[in-house]
């Protein structure tokens, strides 16, 4: 099984500049390599598909990933309009699950947005999964004995430097609840605009790097790294996952795990 695990499209109306990047452009890029690319299996997306909320952001990344026609499913990120996008837009393609089956795996969708108790339009910048949420993803654990991978936004492990801000909050929580069940394989977020990959008690943390503009631990904060955007490309195989990163410039496979 082959999937693609994009993140942070951070796509403005009509295309606009943000950051003083075009993120539609980088967005083209990507969905052009895209469709080269053979035997994707399944498209997934840990948030932040627009910036600003609008419905022709969406309408538009909806259209293009029809276009491809991969099955592709999707979480939303602290700049998504949770309200519009979960609960009014009708998708032509896109998807919002809480749990899909494929190739003998179990893939979860969590929502980790916080509105913001001020202005519910807009959401905080750190995230969490609701009790509910939680104690629903540990009695589907106990049921669900087949290989799993685990999607939200936010991110599950500290990435170092300065990008440790602004992460799932009870992730102490979450990351004692799922290594309890060996048959956790992966947790797949974003929100941090920088691919990493991290493994403890057998389970793959990695995040994906940003479609839109991309940043890097290693440089000043907030400081845009050139160049770097891109997605990752998972392959499945047996007990064997391989990750490795296309950057949609120069778009050559890195491998990010051995």
């Amino acid at each position: 099984m082959k999937l693609i695990h994009l993140s942070d499209i951070h796509l403005m109306e009509n295309g606009q500049i943000i950051w003083d990047t075009d993120t539609k452009s980088h967005f083209d890029k990507a969905i052009n390599i895209i469709k080269n690319l053979n035997d994707i299996d399944v498209i997934i997306i840990s948030g932040d598909l627009s910036n600003d909320g609008s419905e022709w952001s969406y309408r538009y990344i909806d259209n293009q990933f029809a276009s491809i026609g991969i099955p592709t499913y999707c979480c939303p990120g602290n700049h998504d309009n949770i309200d519009f996008l979960l609960h009014k837009y009708e998708p032509q393609f896109l998807q919002f699950k809480n749990q899909i089956d494929l190739g003998g795996w179990k893939f979860y969708f969590i929502n980790t947005v916080i509105p913001d108790e001020i202005d519910p339009s807009h959401n905080k910048a750190r995230g969490m999964i609701a009790e509910k949420n939680l104690v629903e993803l540990e009695r589907e654990l106990i049921n669900n004995k087949i290989p799993t991978a685990i999607i939200f936004h936010h991110p599950a492990k500290e990435p170092g430097g300065w990008l440790n801000r602004r992460l799932l909050e009870n992730r102490d929580q979450f990351n004692h609840i799922i290594s309890k069940f060996p048959h956790v394989k992966m947790v797949l977020y974003g929100h941090i605009h920088y691919e990493i990959q991290h493994e403890e008690n057998g389970i793959i943390y990695s995040a994906s790097p940003s479609i839109g503009y991309a940043f890097d631990k290693e440089l000043p904060k907030f400081q845009i790294a050139d160049k770097q955007e891109g997605f990752n490309i998972i392959e499945i195989r047996n007990e064997s996952i391989q990750i490795s990163k296309i950057n949609i410039h120069d778009p050559d496979y890195i491998s990010l795990t051995n």
